[in-house]
């Protein structure tokens, strides 16, 4: 079983107090769709569950994840009020620090589970496919091996994120990429485009119908990443952010103003003023289908 005592809280319990119903032994209706026939089955000895309608699988807390689409956090809380005797805060404690993670494969996409949630969050295939990466990484210690989405960045390494909410990186560092849709920290246009993350970066690209920027762009892959990106930024004239509706995001603002006082610098937060960012606007937004191809 888990290190980790929230993973090892009965599956078939999570399950019912998601609302999923019985559909034959050891089968549940999915809590991702409405269907006639039971399509998740719960492997009970090892507490893991795998739906064959979306072909993706994984542990409860996974689970809770993508059906509340909520955080790991908020999931730990969740499965703490089935069973009063788990801290959510030891738990997070508990999976930062257990085992130590190494890339064994980099390859193009071509994992249904990641395809799958690329849909979900309305990104089509062609745009997927060519700016990122399926990173195939193990765990030394537990002996377990899982599939992420990788996103490049100018210092070698990777943005991770995993379908279950999982956010990490291999080498910090921030990507910059040209009007080509090429990653490379020279300047091609004049203005760039700011992102805090590249699911925020991809969803402009789904927002403009084509699969390259019409101007340079800097991925921050996380705000703590701003003062990487300053030479780069000093290199235009015009500065527009699409950084994220909360705390860090304005503050990330206000830090390049600050940082080059000499510059346009536009604040596009307003276009997505209801939303956490651009990411969530996509996705809560009609009219888009992940099922099209985008122009060059």
């Amino acid at each position: 079983m888990f290190d980790n005592p929230f993973y090892n809280f009965p599956i078939e319990s999570v399950l019912e107090a998601l609302g999923c119903k019985k559909g034959g032994r050891d089968m549940y209706f999915s809590p991702f769709r409405d269907e006639t026939v039971a399509s998740l089955h719960i492997d009970r000895a090892k507490n893991i569950w795998f739906d064959h309608g979306a072909s993706m699988g994984g542990t409860n807390v996974q689970l809770v994840m993508l059906a509340k689409k909520c955080s790991m956090q908020e999931a730990y809380r969740f499965i703490a009020g089935l069973d009063p005797t788990l801290v959510p805060d030891e738990a997070e404690k508990t999976s930062r620090t257990s085992g130590t993670n190494m890339v064994r494969t980099v390859r193009n996409i071509q994992s249904d589970y990641l395809l799958n949630y690329f849909e979900s969050r309305k990104i089509p295939e062609d745009l997927a496919r060519k700016y990122c990466r399926e990173i195939i990484m193990r765990n030394q210690q537990r002996h377990q091996t899982f599939t992420l989405i990788g996103f490049e960045n100018n210092a070698g390494g990777y943005a991770l994120k995993s379908p279950s909410g999982y956010k990490s990186s291999t080498t910090a560092g921030i990507t910059t990429v040209n009007d080509k849709g090429v990653r490379t920290d020279i300047p091609s246009s004049s203005s760039v485009l700011v992102f805090e993350g590249f699911f925020d970066f991809l969803s402009w690209q789904v927002l403009q119908s084509s699969l390259c920027p019409s101007c340079d762009v800097v991925v921050l892959n996380s705000v703590s990443n701003l003062n990487r990106a300053s030479d780069y930024l000093r290199l235009h004239d015009k500065i527009v952010c699409f950084l994220d509706n909360d705390t860090a995001g304005k503050k990330a603002f206000s830090s390049i103003k600050m940082m080059l006082p000499d510059k346009q610098i536009a604040d596009m937060s307003h276009l997505y003023q209801k939303h956490k960012d651009l990411s969530e606007m996509l996705q809560e937004s009609r009219g888009f289908s992940s099922k099209l191809s985008l122009k060059l």
